[in-house]
């Protein structure tokens, strides 16, 4: 009987965070005057669809449906009700296969117009840059940041950023190099205070990561994405 009632009270709870769900959904579509479709509606047009998948793991489910999407967006920021815990974002991030974008709590309105990207001279930072440009090419701006983590490395990091933002150019995008020194901070702490400095809206980053029996192993900087950020991420492993 214990059971049957536990059993009974997470079912009761499941539906209620649905109906939740599907009623900010809706009130989502009327105020973006969003029409809902099942079927796709042919380019140019912006839909949304309602689908409800039952699954015993999120993680999993999460996972699978990535792949079959274009990007997917989860909720990021501050722990709080319907967020994953970071190590199931992060494993979904090094999983799907997709770019993922980590929302803040708070909604930022208007288009996105800035770009921020954290750049680090590895194959993660250039596949992120990749799975990006189509968000990079709608921007009127793009600053890329590079962190010097001693002074030795300084010319190089120097070198480095500046041959990213040629590529950009050679997109006709407007970049811009930026060298930050921590000074005191860590590397991503820097690398956000300097993204809220320049008003971006997006920042772009590789995801560092590994499986190791069956769990992940994040880098220092992903890990400190992944336990929050108050600005949208776009995160490609």
């Amino acid at each position: 009987m214990l059971l049957s009632d536990t059993i009974n009270t997470i079912e009761q709870h499941a539906r209620e965070r649905t109906e939740r769900a599907r009623a900010t959904f809706a009130d989502f579509c009327k105020r973006h005057d969003l029409p809902q479709v099942a079927s796709p509606p042919g380019p140019g047009s912006v839909t949304a669809s309602w689908r409800e998948i039952p699954a015993a793991d999120e993680y999993e489910a999460v996972t699978e449906i990535a792949r079959f999407h274009d990007i997917a967006v989860l909720a990021g920021g501050k722990e709080r009700s319907g967020r994953l815990p970071a190590e199931y974002l992060g494993s979904i991030v090094i999983s799907a296969g997709r770019p993922v974008v980590l929302a803040p709590e708070k909604a930022r309105d208007g288009d996105i117009k800035r770009i921020a990207v954290a750049w680090k001279n590895t194959a993660e930072a250039a596949r992120a840059l990749t799975a990006a440009m189509p968000l990079l090419a709608q921007a009127h701006r793009v600053d890329v940041l590079s962190v010097s983590e001693g002074d030795s490395a300084i010319e190089q990091c120097l070198d480095c950023s500046d041959s990213v933002v040629r590529q950009l150019r050679w997109h006709g995008l407007n970049a811009q190099p930026h060298l930050i020194v921590p000074a005191g901070r860590t590397p991503p702490d820097a690398v956000l205070e300097s993204a809220h400095g320049l008003g971006t809206d997006v920042l772009v980053m590789g995801a560092y990561g590994h499986s190791r029996l069956r769990e992940f192993v994040f880098g220092g900087f992903t890990q400190r994405i992944l336990k929050g950020a108050d600005l949208p991420v776009f995160l490609f492993h």
